[in-house]
């Protein structure tokens, strides 16, 4: 009997400790954004390259992005506040158009907080890219290089306004739910009982 009520006690406080709360887990965004997908739960990861709980959270959010239902849609987007941060949504932007997200999206993070390469430096880039194997060097820099990379980058730094992203990372879901700072399993938590609560909407 004990035992049972010991096993009720813990069930009911791993519930509680579940539940999330505006204003502590997720904070609700004071002019909803439009989703790119209509008809799916759009989350959308707002990070940054040199940002170190964005690295620590990368390869958790990669595993959950793999496991994602059909109604869901997810993407990155790296954070610009300023112009010294364009060259680093300059480097995603290619890294999602040469589709190099697998070979190069996680080194990049490691790279710029672990080891302290400047990957905003364009000649730093380059090396530290034929650094990295199967990567064609040329190709990926004419791509960074090209108008409709320019074009993202100006999306990345309107989105960063419009969303108001204060904090790296950030994951807003449909629009409007945007996640506060937690340890990586508790804000995938969150995120998945955001989507939850979007859907009911």
């Amino acid at each position: 009997m004990k035992k049972w009520l010991f096993a009720l006690m813990f069930a009911v406080s791993g519930l509680a400790q579940a539940a999330i709360v505006e204003g502590k887990d997720y904070t609700v965004l004071s002019k909803p954004q439009p989703v790119a997908t209509p008809g799916k739960v759009e989350v959308i990861e707002f990070f940054s390259y040199h940002c170190v709980h964005c690295m620590h959270l990368e390869p958790v959010l990669a595993t959950w992005a793999k496991k994602l239902p059909a109604d869901v849609s997810f993407r990155r987007e790296q954070i610009v506040w300023g112009k010294q941060m364009e060259p680093l949504a300059r480097l995603y932007a290619t890294i999602n158009a040469t589709r190099t997200l697998d070979k190069l999206h996680a080194p990049a993070l490691h790279a710029m907080v672990e080891k302290k390469v400047n990957l905003a430096d364009e000649a730093t880039l380059r090396s530290w890219l034929a650094s990295q194997p199967g990567v064609n060097v040329t190709s990926f820099m004419q791509t960074y290089k090209s108008f409709g990379i320019n074009a993202q980058v100006a999306r990345a730094d309107k989105m960063t306004r419009d969303y108001a992203i204060q904090g790296t990372p950030t994951i807003v879901v449909a629009g409007k739910y945007a996640t506060m700072a937690a340890e990586p399993a508790r804000l995938l938590q969150v995120v998945n009982e955001l989507i939850v609560k979007a859907r009911g909407k």
